[in-house]
């Protein structure tokens, strides 16, 4: 039997993540940096209408395009980081990402007038808060190199070819509508074709072009006469790794493994990490915990029905016990399944994320040659 632990209790607490994820699946969080000589610090916005009245005026038009969201959804939280003015060193950004580091947010954007050096900082940033398990992705006007990585979208579009009417954006003024636009779309939709119905031009490209800009992991926008959108939900990811997908170039995929991986990561770590004998039983019922969080994912729409699991990883424990000088040679799977293990639990989980109809190939028979037929 379990010891010391309740199960019940366990549970509740896993399923009430598993919630949590998909809530935060469907209304994300961004955060905004602009800088300015007023109203410096942080800012928790859950309206445009709570954008500091001190700010200059293009500062909060900036904020404010984080809030537009698109016809699939909008953010439901904007935090405003404000930094002191000055674009000689990166010392104004530093202490700006210093003051969120305790949160967790889904979209950065970074100053409409991000220099390349800060580009280049908010890089490495991103990628250390993802190696720690957090859920940040930069959205990037016109990186200098291409980042290849899936925590980072390449927003790739030509300085002022973004028209709204008389009015042009840069792509770095232009990050922050894009920002909110991501972190607004639920997790049964991607942001493939979302719609930016106030554009009257973007950076003008053929079909051909459209392409190679998606291949080589550009987030790029498109106009078909009628409205603009974004051509393909893509991060910058181009080179998969060994032990990954093809989809994890995909910025909804990406997203739902971020969510999952954090919410399942830190629920173990506040509610199950130094508070029980590393037993059996124990590990077990984390194993049961952990499966009814992804049915509860499943049940969400996150990850496919019927798909998801969750067991001890004996692979992982066999090498652990060799690295020990344990000789397996003559235990059973379940005798190492049952093995003790320190202060270690290896488990393993996965499931499948649903996708979003993105492709189609639509056959149609003439109701006239069915006539004829």
């Amino acid at each position: 039997m379990p010891t010391n632990i309740g199960l019940p209790s366990l549970t509740i607490t896993f399923q009430a993540a598993a919630r949590a994820a998909a809530n935060r699946s469907k209304r994300g969080y961004v955060g905004v940096f602009v800088r300015d000589a007023q109203a410096q610090g942080v800012h928790q916005l859950s309206s445009a209408a709570l954008i500091p009245s001190a700010l200059g005026a293009e500062n909060q038009a900036y904020i404010a395009r984080a809030f537009t969201g698109s016809d699939r959804g909008v953010p439901s939280r904007v935090t405003a980081v404000v930094i002191a003015t000055g674009t000689t060193d990166t010392t104004a950004l530093e202490a700006g990402l210093k003051l969120i580091e305790g949160m967790s947010l889904d979209y950065i954007a970074p100053p409409p007038d991000v220099t390349a050096a800060e580009k280049t900082l908010l890089e490495t940033w991103v990628k250390n808060r993802r190696a720690a398990y957090f859920t940040e992705k930069l959205v990037e006007p016109n990186p200098a190199t291409p980042p290849d990585d899936m925590g980072i979208i390449a927003f790739t579009e030509t300085d002022d070819a973004i028209e709204e009417g008389d009015t042009t954006y840069t792509a770095a003024e232009y990050a922050s509508r894009i920002a909110g636009v991501l972190a607004g779309i639920p997790a049964g939709m991607s942001a493939t074709y979302a719609q930016l119905p106030e554009l009257t031009a973007v950076t003008p490209r053929d079909t051909d072009d459209l392409e190679d800009a998606v291949n080589d992991g550009e987030l790029v926008l498109m106009h078909d006469g009628l409205v603009a959108k974004i051509a393909r939900g893509v991060n910058s990811l181009t080179t998969v790794p060994a032990n990954g997908s093809a989809d994890w170039s995909k910025i909804k995929i990406v997203e739902g493994m971020d969510l999952i991986t954090y919410y399942l990561r830190t629920t173990i770590q506040n509610e199950y990490v130094g508070r029980y004998p590393n037993t059996y039983d124990n590990k077990q019922v984390l194993v049961t915990a952990v499966s009814t969080f992804l049915q509860e994912l499943e049940a969400q729409g996150v990850l496919n029905p019927g798909e998801s699991w969750c067991e001890i990883d004996v692979e992982a424990q066999e090498r652990w016990m060799a690295s020990q000088g344990v000789d397996i040679s003559s235990m059973t799977e379940q005798e190492i399944r049952e093995y003790q293990t320190g202060s270690w639990v290896f488990i393993r989980a996965g499931g499948r994320l649903v996708d979003a109809m993105e492709d189609f190939a639509v056959a149609v028979d003439c109701l006239s040659d069915l006539l004829a037929a």
